[in-house]
């Protein structure tokens, strides 16, 4: 009898365990504030990025996913002779990601690992218009707290910090932040 009371406990694990781990995928929606700091002088963009999101829940409490975003709105300061816009053209993630459960359906977690992010930049100065290219790599990490609509469906909030952009800012002293929150959409398989 024991050993049937502990069988079927050792079931139940396993299945509640399998339950919570696999594949999952879904989209994401950020809102990164370049921000940049030039001695007195601050100056933000805010963006648009939209990203394809997918992942392997190896353990209940770990997972690894990787995302590929495209930028879809770029910002601007300045007028038509004079101004600086910024796009992202596209970027990609990878995250270790751990979670834990708050109650039935609220979930929070931590994500870091390696991200990289193309950007566009153009400028005009007294109707001079340039255009340039340029990348950042390094080190990501965020926070977000999940809410499962169905036992397959999530959503979350996150708070997702990227490298700061600074390959051309050194010499003048400033550097480029990139942070900002976004809402996710995941479904697990």
């Amino acid at each position: 009898m024991l050993k049937r009371i502990m069988f079927t406990a050792l079931m139940i694990t396993t299945a509640a365990q399998a339950a919570d781990q696999g594949f999952y995928a879904g989209v994401a929606m950020h809102r990164p504030s370049l921000e940049l700091s030039v001695g007195p002088v601050d100056v933000s963009w805010d963006l648009t990025t939209l990203s394809a999101l997918g992942g392997y829940q190896y353990h209940p409490n770990f997972a690894i996913e990787g995302r590929i975003a495209t930028g879809i709105n770029n910002d601007s300061i300045g007028d038509v002779s004079d101004f600086a816009e910024i796009g992202i053209d596209r970027g990609y993630s990878v995250f270790a990601k751990a979670n834990y459960e708050l109650g039935t359906a609220v979930e929070v977690y931590a994500l870091a690992g390696y991200d990289y992010t193309k950007y566009n930049i153009e400028g005009a100065m007294d109707g001079f218009v340039e255009s340039t290219d340029t990348s950042e790599s390094g080190f990501a990490y965020g926070a977000g707290m999940s809410y499962a609509l169905t036992p397959a469906f999530n959503v979350a909030l996150e708070y997702l910090v990227r490298p700061d952009l600074s390959d051309d800012m050194d010499e003048v002293g400033g550097k480029f932040s990139n942070r900002g929150l976004g809402l996710t959409a995941t479904y697990k398989f």
